[in-house]
């Protein structure tokens, strides 16, 4: 605790304060408790309570712990890395907090609902950790969360590694669907149409996407032994995808690039 401690005291922490605050109590977590490699409920637990004032981490140290935690332990709660991701947005929504201040490695300050590098990084870190009991997927909660830190940093100056974070992630949740499989080449082709097709409304579009998703390859283009082809996205998948982009009436630019990514397969 007393490390907690002085890292409260300090306003303006150096950056070799924060390595070493952040690989001392990293170390005693994942590295000296047994079993090694595994955070376990209670220790998750009194690291949030230890790092939350107000309900929101405060210092640049604090967070760069709880993601370097998740980063390096074999698995984590899954509430820790939920309440990393939430406290990553609210610095993103808020325009202050951890990532705004102190020793960041980045020479920029941005605006409130704008995406930095820095935020970028840090949410990349989180969500492909090998913490959690799936490394390798993004969950709904995510998914959802990275569509809210979206919508609310359309107009803002985020970095390009935004996008592309946005796109690889969202894509990775839907097309690891178990009911789901790359799209048929045709599937694509028709999915590409209807992206680069602006004329019709939000409604019209996700209607469109859908029926997309859901045809089959013309009868010719199969052999008598092939197999019938799966949608492309699970039904399931198609109202929640639809639900998220219907929900503020157009098809904005990370929309539409995901969509494109999504119908390369």
């Amino acid at each position: 605790g007393i490390l907690f401690d002085l890292n409260h005291a300090s306003s303006a922490s150096s950056a070799e304060w924060v390595d070493f605050f952040v690989e001392a109590i990293t170390a005693y977590l994942v590295e000296q408790a047994e079993p090694r490699g595994y955070v376990s409920d209670e220790n998750a637990r009194w690291l949030m309570q230890r790092i939350d004032h107000d309900g929101h981490v405060e210092t640049l140290a604090e967070l760069e712990l709880l993601v370097k935690v998740i980063e390096r332990a074999h698995t984590v709660p899954d509430d820790l890395k939920a309440y990393a991701l939430v406290q990553i947005k609210h610095a993103v929504l808020c325009g202050s907090g951890p990532v705004r201040g102190g020793p960041t490695r980045d020479s920029h300050a941005l605006n409130p609902g704008s995406i930095g590098t820095t935020e970028a990084r840090l949410l990349r870190r989180v969500l492909y950790s090998a913490g959690g009991d799936a490394p390798a997927h993004i969950g709904r909660a995510e998914a959802e969360l990275l569509f809210q830190i979206k919508d609310a940093t359309l107009h803002g100056n985020n970095t390009p590694e935004w996008q592309r974070l946005f796109v690889e992630a969202l894509s990775l949740h839907i097309m690891t669907d178990p009911t789901c499989r790359a799209l048929h080449r045709d599937e694509a082709a028709r999915l590409h149409a209807v992206v680069a097709d602006t004329s019709s409304s939000v409604g019209g579009f996700m209607a469109r996407i859908v029926t997309s998703f859901g045809k089959k390859p013309p009868q010719a283009a199969r052999s008598a032994t092939q197999p019938e082809p799966k949608p492309g996205m699970s039904d399931h998948e198609q109202d929640w995808l639809q639900a998220l982009i219907d929900s503020d009436g157009k098809l904005d630019p990370l929309e539409r690039a995901l969509l494109n990514a999504l119908a390369q397969g």
